[in-house]
């Protein structure tokens, strides 16, 4: 992958976590994707967000639901990236959350 990976591939701790249904206070989970901050930044994900879920903070918990993630994968290529892990946890969940750093 481009943007995202897995935990086994992370190097360092400066990563957004998408982490599948709601935030049960755990951190590092192995289910989830990753994605750098730098790439988070530089890809357009972290305005995209902000323009789709006007609460969005970087810096916090931040739960994303299907019509939202379907704006977002419309307006950022990266986000595509994600688009088979997210549709996984939406079937199983019915949303996703993201935890900042």
């Amino acid at each position: 992958m481009n943007y995202f990976c897995t935990k086994s591939e992370l190097h360092g701790t400066c990563y957004h976590e998408f982490f599948a249904g709601q935030w049960d206070d755990r951190f590092w989970n192995e289910d989830s994707l990753y994605i750098d901050d730098d790439l988070f930044r530089d890809s357009g994900l972290r305005k995209t967000l902000k323009k789709i879920i006007p609460d969005y903070s970087p810096y916090d918990t931040t739960e994303v639901f299907p019509d939202e993630w379907e704006q977002i994968k419309g307006e950022c290529e990266a986000a595509k990236e994600a688009d088979n892990w997210v549709q996984a946890a939406f079937a199983e969940h019915g949303m996703f959350t993201i935890l900042g750093i």
